[in-house]
């Protein structure tokens, strides 16, 4: 990833291409087991109140506390872009802390966990990054494409995850070409030779049928991630023109495959290199992929193609300006402009915000992932409750739909196929506030502290 520190067709198009990805999506709801409203917050100051059911305020109170300011009025026949989930990324570390702690992987990934995270989305490095204690990369033998023990142990992991969470999609993305492809002639850093496209091509197909084939199937790949960055890690830059190549040479072998390609995987102000491939290669894309690391969530908005978040993480802010700052951006903005997904960085890091490559000075050191493990226990991040509450609002399949409230909410909602709808927000103020919720046939009040985050989930009818 890019050390930098966090900055903070039109509608009717928008319409069309969300109701052709609505279409696409699985036909089956999410069970749940109690339909009744509920809503869940969690504090950033108070342990006491993590992924916490609160009961709603009576009736005569609620009457006497609220305002036309504290009104949360959900609109769930505005419907708008397909809901793909939460995730975040397998780096090799996360596997080196992950792989033998099944009780963590329930907390990341199953569905019905009381306090788990209940993501869907895994982000599959497709070659080392900066958290990796080795270098490595895929071989190319011939057209074959072969990994090596680190990426085997992943897909191992993945598989494992797979099985706790069912219909996972698993998101793959390289982060370098092997050192002979490239004008460096090293893994770390450097740019994608031109005399090797084909050579690049062949790998990238290769490692979606290898994957296929050995039970983890690619929903969807990226052709290189952070492609406008070079640095002392594993990592490669590629120019417009050699993505727009890349993407026509491996389209027809990944539409054989049932796996998206989507442009980019890089930040919200390269938006710029997004229309450049649209225009030299749209019909090979099938979406568009952006970090958090530059520009503005803002920036995502208007394209013909759907878009999702793929990396943001967090480092040493508070929990406190982190839940603001990821509602306000990761969650209400990024949604506002039509994203259609939330993945964050690593899963898992420990203590030292490692392990990382060691050879690398540029490398991120103050990461953290969504759990920090370490020999005195597990510590579940700010970015865990961010996916945690999206997840409870919004299940896989899901819309994006209409919501209206007070300025100092940063909120987003959806319609869910089980007939709920779901709310994601975020008390912006310093005081506790009432907030009272109308979606559908329910409307309801609930007190909701400084700071929270919250879900609001209910029935329609």
């Amino acid at each position: 990833m890019t050390l930098i520190v966090r900055s903070l067709l039109g509608a009717l198009l928008a319409l069309v291409v969300g109701t052709v990805a609505w279409a696409s999506e699985p036909t089956a709801p999410e069970a749940r087991p109690d339909p009744s409203p509920v809503l869940v917050v969690s504090s950033p100051t108070d342990p006491a109140r993590q992924l916490l059911a609160v009961p709603a305020i009576a009736a005569s109170a609620s009457a006497s506390s609220s305002s036309p300011d504290d009104e949360v009025v959900v609109h769930p026949d505005d419907l708008r872009q397909p809901w793909w989930g939460t995730g975040a990324a397998l780096t090799d570390s996360s596997v080196q802390l992950l792989a033998h702690r099944p009780d963590l992987v329930r907390d990341l990934y199953d569905a019905h966990q009381p306090g788990g995270a209940r993501l869907n989305l895994l982000r599959l490095p497709l070659s080392a990054t900066d958290f990796s204690p080795r270098l490595w990369t895929w071989r190319l033998d011939g057209t074959t494409a072969r990994p090596v023990r680190a990426e085997r142990a992943a897909v191992a992991l993945a598989r494992a995850i797979r099985a706790q969470r069912p219909g996972l999609r698993v998101v793959g993305a390289p982060w370098s070409a092997p050192a002979s492809m490239k004008t460096s002639g090293t893994v770390r850093g450097g740019a994608l030779s031109d005399s090797a496209l084909g050579a690049y091509a062949d790998l990238l197909v290769g490692q979606v049928r290898w994957l296929a084939s050995h039970g983890l199937p690619l929903w969807a790949v990226t052709l290189g991630n952070e492609p406008g960055y070079s640095s002392d890690y594993a990592s490669m830059a590629m120019s417009d023109a050699q993505m727009a190549a890349l993407a026509l040479r491996v389209t027809p072998a990944l539409d054989s495959a049932g796996t998206r390609l989507w442009a980019l995987d890089h930040n919200w102000s390269d938006r710029g290199r997004v229309d450049a491939l649209l225009g030299a290669a749209g019909a090979a894309f099938d979406g568009a992929a952006f970090h958090c690391y530059g520009g503005d969530p803002g920036q995502m908005a208007e394209l013909p193609v759907p878009r999702l978040v793929t990396e943001c993480t967090g480092t040493t802010g508070s929990a406190t300006g982190t839940f603001a700052w990821d509602a306000r951006n990761l969650v209400a903005r990024a949604v506002a402009a039509g994203s259609s997904g939330l993945m964050m960085w690593n899963l898992a890091l420990d203590p030292a915000h490692g392990p990382v490559d060691p050879g690398s000075l540029w490398g991120c050191r103050t990461c953290r992932g969504l759990l920090t493990v370490g020999p005195e226990g597990v510590v579940r991040e700010p970015e865990f409750f961010t996916l945690a509450h999206l997840s409870r609002a919004a299940d896989p399949g899901a819309r994006v739909v209409g919501v209206d409230g007070p300025s100092w909410l940063n909120l987003a909602a959806f319609r869910n196929r089980d007939g709920t709808v779901g709310v994601f927000g975020q008390n912006s103020t310093g005081s506790t506030r009432t907030v009272h919720f109308t979606a559908g046939a329910t409307s309801l009040s609930y007190e909701v502290g400084p700071g929270e985050m919250f879900t609001f989930r209910a029935p329609l009818s």
